[in-house]
């Protein structure tokens, strides 16, 4: 401390640092709250030889099944999905109901988790059916 008395507005100083504490420590609580996309199956850039049945993505927490979004698009355009739902405590899954022919393919989801703060991302996965 007495090296801050021998400093002019030393009380400035020091009336800054608990503010600067309190916004820290609030920032890291709320970043740390986002629903973060933990795995996927497909695995992100797997080489698939058989057409997967439908896609899940596991999150670090229960995802928000109001706002969730999946969406498969492939070298024939979006392919028919059924409804994306939670299952379990942190997992968001939605069969693929149309065919899925070989050829690299993009997954876009939206989801949000205990903070209602949207979360995007993507992955993608290549199909060539064995012969």
């Amino acid at each position: 401390m007495k090296i801050f008395e021998r400093l002019p507005g030393h009380r400035g100083i020091l009336s800054v640092i608990p503010g600067v504490i309190l916004l820290t420590v609030a920032f890291s609580v709320v970043t740390q709250a986002h629903a973060k996309l933990e795995k996927t199956v497909p695995a992100d850039k797997a080489a698939l030889s058989a057409a997967p049945s439908s896609l899940q993505l596991f999150f670090s927490e229960k995802p928000d099944a109001t706002v969730s979004k999946i969406e498969l698009k492939g070298p024939a355009g979006m392919v028919k999905l059924g409804p994306a739902h939670v299952m379990g405590q942190k997992t968001l899954m939605a069969p693929i109901a149309g065919p899925i022919e070989d050829g690299s393919y993009i997954v876009n989801w939206q989801t949000s988790g205990d903070d209602g703060h949207v979360q995007k991302g993507e992955f993608t996965f290549t199909l060539k059916h064995a012969k």
